[in-house]
C-alpha cells in the first residue's frame, strides 16, 4: 500500500503543478475575486486528493475544469444571494428607522407644543440643538440660572403629561 500511496502522491503533485495556474485564472475569470479563486482551487484539489484513487490519469483535466466551474458558480450564487439579503436587510432597517424617526419627530413636536414660550424655545435649544445653558442664556439675553429654571419647568410639565406612558419616557 505504501508504494501505491507514493505513486498517488507523485501523480497528485504533477497534476497540481501542471494545472494550478491555468485553473486559478479560469476561476478568477469567473468570480473576479483573487481570494475566492484561491479558495475554490483549494477545495477542488482537496476533493481530488480525497478521491484520487477513483480517477484514471486521463480524466483529471475534465474533472478539474468541471469542478472549478461548478464551485465558481456556487460561489457566485452564494455571493448574489448574500448581496440580495444584505440589500433587503438594509432596506428594511432603513424603512424601520425612517418610520421610527417620523414617529419620534411627531412625538417631539407634540411634546414641545405642550410647553409655553419661552420654555419651549429654551428646551429646544438645550436638548435638540445641544447648546449649553450659558450659550442659550447669551443668545436669549437671560441668566444661565433662568435657563436652568425653564428646563426644570419643561421636564416637570412633560413628565406629568406623559407619566405612565412607556413609549414617551422622560
Amino acid at each position: 500500500m505504501q508504494k501505491v500511496q507514493g505513486s498517488y502522491r507523485e501523480m497528485f503533485e504533477r497534476v497540481y503543478t501542471e494545472n494550478y495556474l491555468r485553473l486559478y485564472y479560469y476561476a478568477l475569470h469567473i468570480v473576479n475575486d483573487e481570494e475566492a479563486a484561491k479558495d475554490i482551487l483549494n477545495d477542488v484539489f482537496v476533493a481530488l486528493w480525497k478521491n484520487i484513487e477513483t480517477f484514471k490519469e486521463n480524466n483529471f483535466n475534465a474533472y478539474l475544469m468541471t469542478s472549478v466551474r461548478n464551485r465558481a458558480v456556487d460561489f457566485l450564487r452564494h455571493h448574489v444571494l448574500q448581496h440580495q439579503y444584505t440589500e433587503e436587510y438594509l432596506y428594511s432597517a432603513e424603512q424601520f428607522y425612517a418610520d421610527y424617526s417620523d414617529e419620534k419627530d411627531k412625538l417631539v413636536e407634540e411634546m414641545m407644543s405642550q410647553l409655553s414660550p419661552p420654555t419651549d424655545q429654551i428646551l429646544e435649544m438645550c436638548y435638540l440643538k445641544r447648546m449649553k445653558y450659558a450659550e442659550v442664556a447669551e443668545a436669549l439675553d437671560i441668566s444661565p440660572n433662568t435657563v436652568k429654571k425653564h428646563i426644570v419647568k419643561a421636564l416637570k410639565t412633560l413628565r406629568e403629561r406623559y407619566k405612565g406612558k412607556r413609549e414617551y419616557p422622560i
